[in-house]
C-alpha cells in the first residue's frame, strides 16, 4: 500500500512503509490553482510514482517525494 498525504510523519505514526508527500492536506493528489491540464499531468505523476513505489521492496517507513 502507497500512502499518499501532505503530513507523512503522521503516516509514519500510524505504521505506513511506502509513503508518497502529496501536494497539500486538502487536495493530495491534485492541485486546483494549476491549470486544467497541469493539473491532469500532476496527477498522473503522482499516480504514476505511487505505482513505481508499489513495486519497491521496502522494510522500514520510506517518503517518497512526488
Amino acid at each position: 500500500m502507497v500512502f499518499i498525504t501532505a503530513l507523512p510523519t503522521i503516516a509514519t505514526m500510524v505504521g505506513a512503509n511506502r509513503i508518497l508527500r502529496g501536494v497539500a492536506v486538502t487536495n493530495p493528489v491534485g492541485d486546483p490553482q494549476r491549470e486544467r491540464a497541469d493539473e491532469l499531468a500532476l496527477r498522473r505523476r503522482i499516480v504514476e510514482r505511487a505505482l513505481t513505489m508499489l513495486a519497491s521492496p521496502v522494510e522500514a517507513n520510506t517518503v517518497w517525494e512526488a
